[in-house]
């Protein structure tokens, strides 16, 4: 008799404990690890390539002699690609800076010279991104190139942009982004990279040590060539730029 209620009780203990068990692991579930998409999502999601049909080519060429191939796509953003060939044309970029490097995010130029100074600007452009309800099918991958803007402001930005490091998706529909990089990628990586000052300049943050200075940037094909005689604006026929006009991208 005795030995038929230990059974009992034994039965009983170990079915509570199972049940205990279970409910501890239903209401405290592990996280599971999201997967990677198939390769057949990722052509699912890839670029429609009647966008980058037409394409205009561009070089910048640093100080150094390093050199960063783009190819810029006018049928997914227009009006951000028509804006960046003009300050092309009016060699703006000669004499800036990729003034912030973030490794594994961004290196960003084109709106501050060898001084840190902030260059004057007059036009801004409309921001062709979802957020500002513009489609632009470009996802910010790596070597995709895009325009910073004010964080105040869609339609803010006007000469500076940025370069992806590493697949931020997450940029996707905040900024307008417009081409890629197809060569110099390396180079891109290097700015990436670099040591950082311990004291930037104030209003600057991610400041590269080392000056990474733009020589120029010229158009390659499918535009106009920069003309040799063509003069560029001067800073009087530019408003000074204010605090509230500086170009970031952020996380």
């Amino acid at each position: 008799m005795i030995s038929e209620k230990k059974i009992i009780l034994t039965a009983a203990v170990i079915s509570l404990s199972l049940c205990l068990a279970s409910c501890g692991r239903g209401s405290e579930t592990e996280p599971e690890k999201t997967a990677e998409p198939s390769e057949t999502e990722k052509t699912a999601n890839a670029l429609d390539p009647s966008l980058t049909e037409n394409t205009i080519g561009a070089v910048i060429t640093l100080t150094s002699g390093e050199e960063i191939t783009l190819e810029l796509y006018p049928d997914v953003a227009p009006k951000t690609v028509a804006n960046f060939v003009k300050n092309i044309q009016e060699n703006f970029y000669a004499g800036t800076i990729f003034h912030r490097a973030e490794e594994g995010f961004v290196i960003q130029g084109g709106g501050y010279d060898a001084d840190y100074n902030l260059k004057s600007v007059s036009e801004t452009v409309e921001g062709e991104f979802e957020e500002n309800g513009i489609e632009n099918d470009l996802s910010h991958t790596r070597g995709v190139i895009s325009m910073a803007r004010p964080l105040t402001s869609l339609n803010g930005a006007s000469t500076q942009f940025f370069i992806v490091l590493e697949d931020s998706e997450y940029l996707d529909g905040q900024y307008a982004a417009f081409g890629r990089v197809t060569d110099g990628m390396d180079v891109v990586d290097e700015i990436g990279s670099a040591p950082l000052m311990k004291d930037p300049p104030s209003g600057l943050q991610n400041v590269p040590d080392e000056l990474f200075e733009i020589e120029s940037i010229t158009i390659t094909s499918g535009a106009e060539e920069h003309s040799e005689d063509e003069e560029e604006p001067s800073g009087s026929e530019r408003p000074s730029a204010t605090e509230e006009t500086k170009e970031e991208v952020t996380l």
